[in-house]
């Protein structure tokens, strides 16, 4: 069975008639008969009816037509995807990343679709969830890696990366002698996190609150070095993603300590709904999706 057999039995359900058929598709009535014939004695069934006057689908046809037509339409579909990645030889991109993605396997992603698609120019704007999802509501930014994800917000969602939080405290902190501690026994810490702005503020206070507490927020801080270095001198505890802590290469002075319940973190790739996306963003979303599977 071939595809253009397929596509010739298509045509002569479509049309009803093999001369019309073959006007339409572009071959000779001649060879349209012969491959539908062909096709007839591999299958053991005839898929149309023949008379002097006419030519219509047999019963077994029409449940064959209805199979042909799935085949073709997946096949159009996969001809459709492959078109996309090749007519992608020049664009722009601006993408809004948050201050983290570095301790995260993104900056391989960006520099493996830059690799497959030299001509896509690529920029980069660093900020937190709420700038960055600001930017792309204004149409500043194509698409956004962000930590918090809003259902009641204009954008589509894609997950990427699921981490965890960890909290990091001074061994100076009786908390350091603990390998995993509850939530709600926090409540009496100092602590020190991103800002306001950020996704991983939000699930913080978000997971608190879950658990009848609003934590002491001693001070923010963007940067993660300088959040470790409070949280080594004692200052307060800080919250980071398990990913981050563990790449941080943390030294003497400080403790990594599991919480529970779990607090998820997770980076999304968001586009706006509804949007005239462009090839470039449509291919990109494309490979970021294939590249998920592949790590």
């Amino acid at each position: 069975m071939q595809l253009h057999q397929l596509e010739y039995v298509l045509a002569v359900a479509k049309y009803g008639s093999f001369t019309h058929a073959a006007e339409a598709i572009n071959v000779s009535q001649s060879s349209l008969s012969q491959q539908i014939s062909t096709l007839e004695k591999e299958l053991g069934i005839n898929l149309f009816v023949r008379t002097t006057r006419s030519v219509y689908l047999s019963s077994v046809g029409q449940e064959f037509v209805i199979h042909a037509m799935s085949i073709m339409n997946e096949v159009n579909a996969a001809h459709q995807c492959i078109q996309e990645y090749v007519s992608v030889d020049k664009g722009n991109l601006t993408i809004g990343i948050i201050p983290v993605v570095g301790h995260y396997p993104i900056p391989k992603l960006l520099a493996s679709f830059n690799r497959d698609f030299p001509g896509v120019k690529l920029t980069l704007i660093e900020d937190q969830d709420d700038k960055l999802l600001e930017l792309l509501s204004d149409s500043k930014l194509d698409t956004a890696l962000v930590q918090h994800a809003n259902a009641d917000t204009p954008f589509q969602y894609f997950p990427l990366y699921t981490d965890k939080m960890v909290l990091l405290a001074s061994t100076q902190n009786p908390l350091a002698s603990q390998k995993v501690i509850h939530l709600r026994d926090l409540k009496k810490e100092k602590f020190i996190i991103t800002p306001l702005s950020s996704g991983h503020h939000h699930d913080f206070i978000k997971a608190c609150q879950a658990e009848n507490f609003n934590p002491k927020i001693f001070m923010t801080c963007s940067s993660v070095k300088t959040m470790l270095g409070l949280a080594r001198e004692n200052l307060g505890v800080t919250v980071l993603s398990s990913s981050v802590a563990n790449s941080m290469n943390i030294e003497e002075g400080i403790s990594i300590i599991e919480m529970t319940p779990t607090i998820e973190r997770k980076i999304h790739l968001a586009i706006p709904k509804n949007a005239n996306v462009s090839p470039a963003l449509k291919v990109f979303v494309k490979y970021v999706a294939q590249w998920i599977k592949s790590v």
